[in-house]
């Protein structure tokens, strides 16, 4: 996705005019369109939060994500947030624990 479409995307979906989407907008930006661009988006979604190339969302690299949308978390309250979906118990939330969050 373009910086033009992303800003797009986030303009079009912001239910506050705030400029950020809230995790009501995201989903709701994620269950938009065909299943194959809802599995693009859902890529998409997880890289930025995962950002350490680690192929996983970590406490530490959800928590650097919440805050650039304006949600300030501790690190203890991120572990919390991942250990809901972390279903092979390893800390982190791998492609496939993301999408059944996303999914719930």
């Amino acid at each position: 996705m373009s910086y033009e479409e992303a800003k797009a995307a986030v303009e079009h979906n912001d239910s506050d005019n705030d400029g950020l989407l809230d995790f009501e907008d995201f989903v709701r930006l994620i269950e938009g369109g065909s299943e194959e661009e809802k599995a693009h988006e859902l890529k998409e979604a997880f890289r930025m939060y995962e950002m350490e190339g680690c192929g996983c969302i970590t406490p530490e690299s959800l928590n650097r994500m919440l805050a650039r949308l304006g949600e300030s978390r501790t690190i203890d309250e991120c572990r919390g947030m991942i250990c809901r979906y972390d279903i092979d118990g390893d800390g982190l939330l791998n492609f496939h624990e993301f999408e059944i969050m996303m999914r719930c």
